[in-house]
């Protein structure tokens, strides 16, 4: 499907992350940071990257277009790409920008590869360990040359997962007769790191967490954060849609994600959800 080499992706990421990422992890300086908006962090590592991402993709696959975290925070009418007859790469330079300034190697790279607004290929790199994780369209999600599977569903009581702040607080105030057991939710890490426990059920790259057998995202879903993980995850056998249940595109900034096993523990897990959170209906 695609007319390149995924190796060369991943080339790419890597010689990027090796020469503008890692050498700055616990050597930046304060004047390097800056804030796109409250509590948002910006580093002149994930500006430059981005821009080294973008030239080096668009040159690997000629015509293509470009949606990066960075960019859109200076004009959110790259958005519009996504409607182009164009493929267009999706690029999260430093996912995890606060983890990599608090010098925690919970952060990675995220690329995504999309067209006619749907994602094709999907590129996960943790700098730390040197690990991608991959997925094609129709073609499978892998690690280390070994095919993914998320964990099956199994009862809910016994579900892991991770939530984005608001539906964690929202969580965690939530009153439940005391014989009822809830899942077991902690706070989001990082896209990158937590689409990769999710597919692997097992801690991955360079974090120490329990297994997770689904994914519920905070309300605010961005291409950048979720369009690779979420082919993963579906490639690998998951769920994911939105909380009216219509299924993702890139394009679709702004509205609430969650992935689970299968459409069953799906509609489960999001009924439950509503019992204790507003959901947008968006």
């Amino acid at each position: 499907m695609l007319s390149f080499k995924n190796e060369d992706v991943e080339s790419i990421i890597s010689e990027v992350a090796d020469r503008i990422i890692v050498p700055r992890f616990k050597q930046l300086p304060a004047d390097d940071v800056h804030y796109k908006s409250y509590n948002n962090p910006v580093t002149i590592a994930d500006l430059e990257a981005e821009i080294e991402l973008k030239r080096r993709l668009t040159e690997l696959l000629p015509g293509s277009l470009v949606v990066g975290e960075e960019e859109f925070a200076q004009n959110q009418n790259v958005l519009n790409n996504f409607s182009s007859d164009a493929p267009v790469w999706t690029i999260d330079p430093v996912d995890g920008t606060k983890l990599f300034i608090a010098g925690l190697p919970y952060y990675g790279v995220i690329v995504s590869l999309s067209h006619n607004d749907q994602t094709l290929a999907a590129w996960l790199y943790d700098p730390t360990s040197r690990e991608f994780i991959t997925a094609e369209k129709g073609a499978g999600a892998y690690y280390k040359g070994e095919r993914l599977k998320v964990l099956p569903a199994c009862a809910f009581e016994k579900l892991h997962g991770v939530m984005g702040a608001r539906l964690h607080d929202d969580f965690a105030q939530c009153q439940t007769p005391p014989d009822v057991k809830k899942p077991l939710f902690s706070r989001m890490l990082s896209s990158c790191h937590d689409y990769a426990r999710l597919v692997r059920g097992k801690p991955h790259f360079s974090g120490n967490h329990e297994q997770m057998h689904f994914h519920c995202w905070k309300e605010t879903c961005t291409p950048w954060d979720n369009a690779a993980g979420i082919l993963i995850h579906s490639e690998a056998g998951g769920f994911s849609a939105h909380w009216n249940e219509e299924r993702f595109r890139p394009s679709h900034y702004g509205r609430g994600i969650l992935t689970a096993p299968n459409k069953q523990s799906w509609r489960e897990l999001r009924d439950w959800i509503l019992r204790f959170c507003e959901l947008p209906e968006v």
